[in-house]
């Protein structure tokens, strides 16, 4: 995922912990690693599709 979104590893392990404050990612980094996930057939979403209406993911179909 790094090499592929172009940051460290180190970056993406923060981002997946949701590392937040001055050591946090910074929006141009998500939004790096999230067109990884997408251009892979991930799906982000905050309502709506989830078994539980809520905050997650799924593939596209």
């Amino acid at each position: 995922m790094a090499q592929l979104a172009k940051v460290t590893a180190n970056t993406v392990s923060r981002v997946e912990q949701d590392d937040v404050g001055p050591r946090g990612p910074q929006p141009v980094t998500v939004e790096a690693i999230k067109r990884v996930y997408e251009e892979r057939g991930i799906v982000f979403f905050s309502e709506g599709p989830s078994p539980n209406g809520g905050i997650g993911v799924r593939l596209a179909e």
